[in-house]
């Protein structure tokens, strides 16, 4: 153990500190009981095969999807036939508790002090230190599963209470030389919140769930005031109780915070209705080195000089920690519904909804799912409680869309919307788009199908943890694309991927999908997922990262956006310098310099620091 002190009477002190702590462990929140540390989600929740060689989904959780079985008898079938996955040929996993490397952890006496002295709680437990240290791109989730002794990781955590807690932690990590890395939900794919093996301060990671009240509802001037802590689904519950919405739908919301919204400039699915992060954000409260930073006024808009709000907006924990937030907030919709629509090829997709912007009929989401990621989700259909009569609607359908309507199988795609407002709007909404979508070939699939596409999105993680244990690597990047790159831009990743990997000998073809998930007036934000089978390949990651860096290549050449709304964090770093300009990147610099001299938030993600 590397410690800041070496004499033998400071030594004995830190010893008999950490002994304490260790005595003394703060309870872990209910919360983080019931999430993996080593891979995506709920501890009840995986996917499996089953004594009869099937697919299955264990739990409870997630009724919308299965709503009655939990099998899905056709997808090992199609994972088989499309990516070559053996359920026989099992990749060897790491089960035991990890372990942090000797001589990695560094104390500082004087801090550990400083929070005894005030009551605050440190988590010393190892477990606790590694799931702290990484967020869930693939590469993170592999080394998870596959190293029993972790290096540079957190030395310690500690639960976020109150404003006034962050206050007193930050001012004591100034005063002993201190690294704090602020920490959410824990669902970020950027490495965020790896730590650097060449940091040598104490690395504290600050775990803000302990913060998760809401403060204030004002429904004359529709605003609340929430902690950063909560997660978006505990939101929405408490909100929609009190009958107001904030309508911030990020597909990780189940999981990540409202911090991490902060941190990240998130976006959620319905931002069509309520809008991104930065439109629904009236104030914010963040504690920072030079102190905390925010507005005395909770009003509309401002006009007084550049905007420290929205500097806060995407800082990734540069600048500081996020504790409150001041939302605008909206009364719950009087109508709901959802719905779905075919079409021939993705071109057939993309030009319908192009037209759908300009026609400016909007619905609250629209998203248009690839050829790939239509089959996968009907292979991710769970058995029907009537097999016959499933069977039989199953190929009548089939026969009126291929036959009938003339669809190939191998390039139909799938477009599905959520209409949120007054019943009359959606009905008109609903109407104009369905008008358009037959100007392009589309075919109405109906709501079930539709509801079911979103609800989908919530499983996809468990689905790459599945298939990691069979030799399969998969991952996802978004991005925001004008309108004129949309379709080419998604082929050319498709073909880069492709390439990578047969100039790395792989055997079995990748998988490449993807799917247009917001609209704007200018462009779109697009959603890449693929996968490759890396049985038999020596340096499994080595190959995934040689993937992900030509993906992200191709996002430069195509006046793609690094992120849409995931972050820069330390994965994309390198490419800023190419797509941002110089006067900007310094600015970041000089405000960093100014307001966290002695780089307390050293998260290292945007810029070196």
């Amino acid at each position: 153990m590397a410690k800041e002190v070496t004499n033998p009477v400071a030594l004995k002190r830190l010893e008999t500190i950490l002994a304490q702590l260790r005595d003394s462990t703060p309870t872990t929140p209910s919360t983080l009981n019931e999430v993996r540390w080593d891979g995506w989600g709920y501890t009840d929740t995986s996917i499996f095969i089953n004594d009869d060689g099937q697919v299955e989904f264990a739990g409870n959780r997630y009724e919308e999807i299965f709503p009655a079985a939990r099998i899905m008898p056709s997808l090992r079938a199609w994972a088989e036939d499309k990516v070559g996955l053996d359920v026989n040929r099992k990749a060897p996993r790491n089960i035991a508790p990890p372990r942090i490397k000797e001589g990695s952890e560094v104390m500082h006496t004087g801090f550990l002090e400083s929070m005894a002295a005030l009551k605050i709680p440190v988590n010393v437990d190892p477990i606790a230190r590694v799931r702290h240290s990484h967020g869930q791109t693939c590469g993170e989730v592999y080394r998870l599963r596959t190293s029993a002794v972790f290096d540079r990781v957190p030395d310690a955590v500690i639960w976020a209470t109150s404003h006034e807690l962050v206050e007193h932690v930050v001012a004591a990590a100034i005063r002993h030389n201190v690294v704090i890395i602020p920490y959410g939900g824990g669902t970020n794919v950027s490495n965020a919140l790896t730590c650097s093996d060449k940091e040598r301060r104490m690395i504290v990671s600050l775990d803000m769930r302990g913060m998760t009240q809401i403060l204030a509802v004002d429904k004359e001037n529709m605003t609340a005031v929430i902690e950063a802590g909560i997660s978006g689904l505990e939101l929405h519950n408490q909100l929609r109780n009190r009958g107001v919405t904030l309508g911030h739908e990020p597909d990780s919301w189940e999981f990540s915070t409202v911090g991490g919204w902060i941190a990240t400039k998130a976006s959620g699915m319905k931002k069509n209705v309520y809008g991104n992060i930065e439109d629904i954000v009236v104030n914010l409260t963040m504690v920072t080195p030079a102190g905390t930073l925010t507005r005395s006024c909770n009003v509309p808009r401002v006009a007084m000089g550049p905007d420290a709000i929205n500097m806060a907006l995407g800082s990734e924990g540069l600048f500081g920690v996020c504790t409150r937030v001041v939302f605008r907030i909206r009364p719950l919709p009087e109508y709901q519904l959802y719905d779905s629509i075919l079409f021939p090829t993705l071109e057939h997709g993309v030009k319908a909804m192009y037209d759908v912007t300009r026609a400016g009929c909007i619905p609250a989401s629209i998203r248009l799912m690839d050829n790939t990621q239509f089959q996968l989700g009907q292979a991710l259909k769970p058995e029907a409680t009537n097999p016959l009569t499933a069977g039989l609607m199953s190929m009548a359908t089939k026969a009126y869309v291929t036959k009938i309507k003339g669809f190939d199988v191998n390039t139909m795609c799938a477009m599905t919307l959520l209409f949120e407002g007054s019943k009359g709007q959606t009905d008109r909404y609903q109407k104009q788009i369905h008008a358009i979508a037959a100007t392009h070939g589309g075919l109405v699939g109906g709501a079930e199908n539709g509801k079911r596409g979103y609800f989908l999105t919530y499983v996809i993680a468990y689905i790459r943890d599945f298939v990691m244990d069979y030799y399969f690597l998969c991952d996802s990047f978004e991005t925001a694309v004008p309108w004129n790159n949309v379709t080419a831009f998604m082929a050319n990743v498709h073909q880069e991927i492709h390439a990578v990997a047969a100039a790395n000998q792989v055997t079995t073809k990748p998988i490449v999908m993807g799917r247009v998930t917001q609209v704007y007036e200018t462009g779109a934000c697009v959603y890449i997922y693929y996968g490759v089978n890396f049985f038999g390949v020596a340096d499994p990651l080595k190959l995934f990262f040689a993937i992900e860096q030509a993906c992200v290549d191709v996002m430069v050449r195509h006046g793609a956006a690094l992120s849409h709304h995931h972050g820069i964090g330390k994965h994309r770093k390198k490419w800023l310098p190419q797509v941002v300009s110089v006067p900007a990147l310094k600015a970041i610099e000089g405000i960093k310099g100014a307001i966290d001299p002695t780089n307390v938030f050293a998260t290292n993600n945007i810029i070196d620091t």
